[in-house]
């Protein structure tokens, strides 16, 4: 498994010049936990590791990224670049190169629901999320979220749509902090 975040961690102790005591005090944790850190026994909090990335001089979305990456089943962490910008696929159908919008073409909700609810290559939880009129009217999805639901957890698969909800859910929890 990658272990992204212990590099980081022991990079910026290393250029600061401290102990991983010294490392510890600094986020109110023990030597042994940074020890664990560095070589991915366990991961910090997505709270503690926010903190860590300011240090590390990583963009709280790329932080953010890296840790759900780091959470992943290795088979699916390569589907998610915390530094991209838009996320790319290889090769699409074709032969072309297929690159997804970025999340600023498209403002308004109601108007990416319709394209992609016309999408034929959008994934089938996202769309059936997207179809059900009780499910839209409660949560109601800004085009930023719909835009993250697609380009990042879409790339994972189909998906369900009680999944889609649950990323939707998790998309505001990261965002809410």
């Amino acid at each position: 498994m990658s272990n992204e975040i212990g590099t980081l961690i022991a990079d910026s102790r290393t250029k600061m010049d401290l102990t991983q005591d010294q490392f510890g005090r600094k986020y109110g944790v023990s030597g042994p936990a940074i020890f664990k850190f560095e070589k991915n026994y366990v991961k910090p909090s997505l709270d503690l590791w926010l903190r860590m990335a300011k240090d590390v001089n990583l963009s709280e979305q790329a932080a953010v990224l890296t840790w759900v990456k780091a959470k992943l089943p290795k088979r699916y962490q390569a589907f998610i670049n915390p530094h991209a910008a838009t996320v790319h696929e290889e090769e699409g159908k074709y032969g072309k190169k297929k690159e997804v919008s970025s999340p600023a073409k498209i403002v308004d909700a109601k108007e990416i629901r319709k394209r992609i609810l016309a999408d034929a290559s959008a994934p089938h939880g996202l769309k059936q999320m997207l179809k059900d009129e009780d499910l839209w009217a409660l949560y109601k999805p800004t085009s930023q979220e719909i835009h993250v639901l697609r380009d990042v957890f879409g790339q994972l698969g189909a998906g369900s749509k009680s999944a889609y909800r649950e990323a939707l859910r998790l998309i505001r929890e990261f965002s809410t902090d």
